[in-house]
């Protein structure tokens, strides 16, 4: 957009740095929240491995179980549990991260959209500044030619 007023037009430039910052902080978020999403999976996948695992200790589909196999079971039913602990952290650590990078985002996204609501009313005073000009000049006119 082109601006007609001086001022509107330093402040376009401000504009659009901070239109850039604010792409800048939605790709941040948007980046955050993919990870966010993927470590979910992550964490529903392990729990349903534990799941499984589980089932099968307490539901054998043949008759026969080893001590043993139950044993290992177990003890791998452990080590993902310990994962999710980990995932669960993880998971803790990238909202907080997903919500600082969300507050950054809106920060710059308002400030933004009032840099430019000010800039339109800026624009909108020059205009009717202009107007009322050429309303004087033509009344002037009008009264020299009687």
């Amino acid at each position: 957009m082109t601006y007609q007023h001086p001022r509107s037009k330093r402040l376009a430039v401000v504009l659009n740095l901070k239109r850039r910052e604010e792409k800048e902080a939605l790709q941040r978020w948007g980046d955050i929240e993919q990870r966010l999403t993927a470590e979910r999976d992550k964490r529903t996948q392990l729990d349903t491995y534990a799941q499984e695992y589980r089932r099968q200790i307490t539901s054998p589909a043949d008759q026969s179980v080893a001590a043993g196999q139950i044993h290992n079971s177990l003890e791998f039913i452990g080590q993902i549990e310990t994962a999710l602990a980990q995932q669960d952290t993880q998971l803790k650590e990238l909202e907080a991260l997903s919500q600082r990078a969300r507050d950054a985002y809106l920060e710059v996204h308002h400030k933004a959209d009032a840099l430019e609501s000010m800039i339109d009313k800026l624009e909108e005073e020059h205009k009717l500044t202009i107007s009322r000009a050429e309303q004087r000049e033509a009344d002037e006119w009008a009264n020299r030619r009687r």
